[in-house]
C-alpha cells in the first residue's frame, strides 16, 4: 500500500528549505550543515535519535517515526554524514524533509494501488526537499555540475537534478 501526503509543489519546499537557511543563519553559498542542524532539531522536538549498528538496520539507512518521536540511523550513515559524504548528507537531509513535512496526519496510506502524483509522494517530497536544502536554486545559474557537487557537498547526481531545473521552474 502506498503512503499519500498532502499535496507540495517544488516551488513550496524550495521557499521552506530557504526559510530554514535564513532561521539557522547559513548563508545560501555554504553547505548546510545537516548532522548539527538534526542533533538541535530532535533535542529541541524530544526526539529520542537512535544510532544503530548497521547488521541491525539492514535495509533502511534512516527513518523517522513520528507517533514515537524516533529517529533511526545506521551508524555508518551518521559517521559518514560527519564526514561529508556527499550521499550519506543527503540522507539526513532528506530525513529533516520527513521530519517538517510529514507527520501521522499529514500522510496516510492511499487505499488504492494507483501510482501516486509526485507532488503528494511523501518520498519525492522529502527528496526534493532535501536537494533545495542542500543546493540552493539561487545560488546556482551558471554553474557547472562538477562546481555544485563540490561547493555543496553532494553528488553529482543531485547537483545535476537542482541544475535542470534552473531553466524551468521561476526563482
Amino acid at each position: 500500500m502506498n503512503k499519500i501526503a498532502k499535496p507540495t509543489s517544488r516551488v513550496k519546499l524550495r521557499a521552506m528549505a530557504k526559510k530554514l537557511r535564513v532561521l539557522t543563519k547559513t548563508p545560501e553559498d555554504e553547505p548546510f550543515p545537516v548532522v548539527p542542524f538534526l542533533e538541535i532539531v530532535l533535542k529541541a522536538w524530544d526526539y529520542e535519535m537512535d544510532i544503530v549498528p548497521d547488521e541491525d538496520m539492514k535495509t533502511t539507512y534512516a527513518e523517522t517515526i513520528p507517533s514515537l518521536k524516533i529517529f533511526r540511523i545506521r551508524e555508518s550513515v551518521y559517521n559518514n554524514a560527519i564526514e561529508g559524504s556527499p550521499r550519506d548528507r543527503f540522507t539526513i537531509a532528506h530525513e529533516i524533509g520527513h521530519l517538517f513535512l510529514h507527520d501521522d496526519v499529514s500522510v496516510s496510506f492511499a487505499r488504492n494501488e494507483k501510482s501516486i502524483p509526485a507532488y503528494k509522494d511523501p518520498e519525492w517530497q522529502a527528496n526534493t526537499f532535501a536537494a533545495e536544502l542542500l543546493v540552493p536554486y539561487s545560488q546556482i545559474k551558471g554553474m557547472a555540475v562538477e562546481e555544485i557537487s563540490k561547493k555543496y557537498i553532494v553528488s553529482k547526481k543531485v547537483a545535476q537534478i537542482q541544475a535542470s531545473y534552473i531553466s524551468k521552474i521561476p526563482a
